[in-house]
């Protein structure tokens, strides 16, 4: 499921302290989702109907990399339990007129309409998106993991102190930031499905050709979890803590539910083409798909309804 609720819980900490801690979660969730699509993509080159052991032993590979990574998800899950104050394990308070006070706040509907629009278009591609990372075949999958480190761990430090510095002054930087990036998540996809990242005109040699194709879909990918934090902030700065944890809880049921449907129904759930046409054979034939226009132009009215809902609702919390 996709959903842009990167961001935590933050009760009364200053604005530069949730940005810090918000981009540092989703810079961490972003390298372990590479980790698992590099592994992914490695196991699909392979032998599928061959168990790959661990050199000349009996042991799976799969458990080698699964096991410790259950059990630091144990011990994470076990440190917080027995960590936690009492106070977080009390029933919290009854807030009178809740779901009412949820109702009339404008961008809590509108948060959930981005959670439909997202992925009911945006789903059932998103595999093939990242199939593309490391379908090169002049760039070994290796390679393409250490290239897209440097985007989430290099890159994604410069973004987390730039931002992190501004909002001392500046608390609405982050969310009017991501606002404007309109829709980089259907531009990722746009570049990855549609034939365009296949062949660069300019670059050189293929393997260059190959690494700049890869560099930009990076780059979106950058783009996209910037504005998934922006929104976040934008919920943290118009909402109390209740109401953020409730709009989260119903965006992952809405999200899953709309990625289910997205999967049987959606134009796109066979192939992207119909969304995405394949811009390689020329122009017209895209700009002919109606479905194109379409899912752009549900993309595009997701950060209008933010940047008119967004300055509104802060000015007085719930």
């Amino acid at each position: 499921m996709i959903t842009s609720a990167n961001i935590l819980i933050a009760g009364g900490a200053p604005t530069k302290q949730w940005i810090t801690r918000a981009l540092s979660v989703s810079g961490v969730a972003q390298v372990y989702s590479l980790a698992l699509w590099y592994w992914g993509s490695v196991v699909a080159n392979q032998d599928t109907t061959a168990t790959t052991f661990l050199g000349n032993s009996d042991i799976p590979q799969a458990i080698v990399v699964c096991i410790p990574i259950a059990v630091f998800a144990w011990a994470i899950g076990i440190v917080l339990f027995l960590g936690l104050p009492d106070f977080y394990r009390q029933a919290p308070a009854q807030i009178p007129g809740f779901y009412i006070s949820l109702y009339r706040r404008k961008i809590v509907p509108w948060f959930f309409v981005m959670i439909i629009l997202q992925n009911y278009w945006l789903s059932a591609p998103y595999g093939r998106s990242w199939q593309f990372l490391f379908a090169s075949q002049f760039i070994p999958g290796w390679g393409v993991f250490l290239l897209a480190l440097g985007f989430f761990v290099v890159v994604w430090s410069i973004v987390l102190y730039g931002f992190s510095y501004f909002s001392d002054e500046h608390t609405w930087l982050l969310p009017i930031f991501a606002i404007g990036l309109c829709a980089p998540r259907w531009a990722q996809e746009f570049w990855a499905t549609s034939g365009l990242g296949w062949y660069l005109p300019w670059g050189g040699t293929p393997l260059g050709q190959a690494v700049l194709s890869r560099c930009l879909w990076l780059y979106l990918g950058l783009l996209d979890n910037i504005q998934g934090v922006g929104l976040g902030m934008m919920l943290l700065a118009t909402l109390t803590r209740h109401h953020v944890m409730t709009v989260l809880l119903g965006a992952q049921v809405i999200g899953s539910a709309f990625t289910m449907l997205a999967r049987a129904t959606s134009p796109n759930a066979l192939s992207p083409n119909t969304t995405f046409p394949d811009f390689s054979q020329g122009i017209m034939p895209g700009v002919a798909s109606p479905w194109f226009w379409v899912c752009l132009g549900f993309q595009l009215i997701i950060p209008i309804g933010f940047f008119k809902f967004f300055r509104k609702e802060q000015v007085s919390k719930p």
